[in-house]
């Protein structure tokens, strides 16, 4: 493959000589096409991409110096032209990636409704059963049933329908409003991110849909509107810290069974729990913003509270986070090597990269990254016009 695209790079660079085009705008171009269609059949990854690039850029300066045609712009814009290659092949395998995602997220959502279909049917059918008993019997089987709903909440859908008729009627009734209110929201955010593993974007999405619900249906009531918001607040608060505590507990509980937790989840799950004192105030922003008077005050200053002053819900995140890390490390050296191997080279790449952009701002090889500027403008204005 090296021998291919060093002779590719070659004929290319003498036949421009030839044809008196060998500016850095075809240097580019040259080195652009030989390289990309030459990784597109990489094997070997990053040590390949590197070899790759070595062969290209040395087989284009030689060609470029036998041709008499190496001045700074041309090199430049032979390195430009490389790095384009390399990125171009595995760019289009990232589209292609980004379309197959989303085709599987379409998928997930048609399965998840057809799951969800199967489970009200399922049971609507163990409801139906009930009748044909009486009693304590009939009764139990009914709130056994009401119960498993209650479990599936946002897997079947009803999640802010549930919790905004539950606070209806717990300021219907009028009793204890504050503290009902605060246990339903609890429990509706506990039992709806209980359902699936821990991740910032559910916890972000059932938290909103809480507290919106219970806010919407105080407004709708006309009543207890301030209580309502802010035992809501709390309850959402106290629902993502069962969450939480249980996440941590699972991922402790890993060390000594099967792992349920790969280490790009742990890294994952990881940031997640760091961000969850931000989101929860994310949360109760967007809902103020959308709420009454009496409401968004009450939101948002628990936001402010919250923000400002930090949480027990900041410290159980810190905890499970915490336990994440420590179960990351015993997955095994190679991958705390790796990360740590990779943080050195994005330090010493920060390092270079910075030095270089203070020598380009004294104006020195001013002329290289003026080539390599032109050739991409010049590419950039070719695809336009084939757009």
């Amino acid at each position: 493959m090296f021998t291919q695209v060093r002779k590719q790079i070659t004929d290319s660079v003498k036949e421009a000589k030839k044809n008196g085009a060998l500016t850095a705008e075809k240097t580019h171009a040259i080195l652009r096409d030989a390289v990309a269609e030459a990784a597109a059949d990489l094997k070997g990854g990053a040590t390949q991409a590197r070899k790759l690039s070595n062969e290209a850029v040395s087989s284009a300066v030689k060609a470029l110096e036998e041709a008499g045609g190496a001045t700074r712009d041309t090199v430049s814009a032979a390195v430009a032209g490389t790095v384009e290659g390399v990125r171009h092949a595995p760019a289009q395998l990232i589209s292609a990636a980004e379309k197959d995602v989303a085709g599987a997220k379409e998928r997930i959502v048609s399965e998840e409704e057809k799951l969800a279909a199967s489970l009200r049917e399922s049971l609507e059918g163990a409801k139906e059963a009930a009748q044909e008993f009486t009693g304590n019997i009939r009764e139990e089987i009914t709130d056994a049933v009401a119960d498993a709903k209650l479990e599936m909440t946002e897997l079947l859908g009803v999640t802010r329908d549930a919790v905004r008729d539950a606070v209806k009627t717990a300021i219907e009734n009028g009793e204890k409003v504050d503290e009902n209110v605060r246990r339903i929201t609890r429990d509706a955010t506990a039992k709806a991110l209980g359902e699936a593993k821990f991740t910032a974007e559910r916890a972000r999405n059932v938290s909103e849909a809480v507290l919106s619900a219970a806010v919407e249906a105080a407004e709708e009531s006309g009543a207890y509107v301030s209580e309502t918001a802010q035992a809501a607040a709390e309850g959402v608060r106290e629902g993502l810290g069962i969450v939480i505590e249980q996440t941590r507990e699972t991922v402790s509980r890993t060390r000594k069974e099967a792992g349920e937790y790969t280490a790009s989840e742990l890294k994952q799950l990881a940031k997640d729990l760091d961000s969850v004192g931000d989101l929860f105030v994310e949360a109760l922003r967007r809902v103020a913003d959308r709420s009454g008077k009496v409401a968004r005050a009450i939101l948002d200053e628990v936001a402010e509270d919250a923000r400002k002053a930090g949480s027990s819900l900041r410290e159980l995140a810190a905890k499970a986070a915490s336990a994440a890390g420590d179960r990351l490390k015993e997955l095994g050296s190679d991958t705390l090597h790796a990360g740590g191997k990779a943080a050195h080279v994005v330090a010493d790449e920060a390092s270079e990269l910075g030095a270089r952009m203070v020598s380009v701002a004294k104006g020195a090889a001013v002329g290289m990254w003026e080539g390599a500027r032109k050739a991409f403008a010049h590419d950039d204005n070719d695809e336009k016009k084939e757009g």
